[in-house]
């Protein structure tokens, strides 16, 4: 009986430790897939971002780098950087120090691959 006991309270403990474990935070992605808010180092890695740029010429691609997230979005004093672009492809560099990104009507936007080091000055 004793053993019988101690057979499920082991198995109770590995059940619980399991449980407590959960599932790993997941990790800040490459690819922004619609439209959105995305905050940087939560949602998405600072780096270079290329999208293919906007399907309807007559409304045009709008992205934001964002240093606050507070309030309205579009007040001016919450934008690093923006772009309302009707050319094609799209780029930009979202700067570790961004607190979030927008996009509208730019298409999916992929982590571009890091430029490899020339070992010259600037590159």
């Amino acid at each position: 009986m004793r053993a019988r006991t101690l057979m499920i309270a082991g198995a109770m403990a590995s059940a619980v430790a399991l449980a407590g474990a959960g599932a790993a935070a997941a990790q800040p992605g490459t690819a922004m897939p619609e439209d959105g808010l995305y905050l940087v180092g939560v949602d998405i890695l600072p780096g270079i971002w290329e999208a293919p740029g906007t399907p309807d010429q007559a409304n045009g691609c709008d992205w934001r780098r964002l240093w606050t997230v507070e309030g309205d979005e579009t007040d001016q004093h919450h934008i690093i950087v923006n772009d309302f672009t009707r050319h094609t492809p799209v780029r930009v560099e979202i700067a570790p120090t961004d607190v979030a990104f927008r996009t509208v009507n730019c298409g999916a936007w992929q982590m571009a691959p890091a430029r490899p080091n020339t070992g010259s000055f600037g590159g």
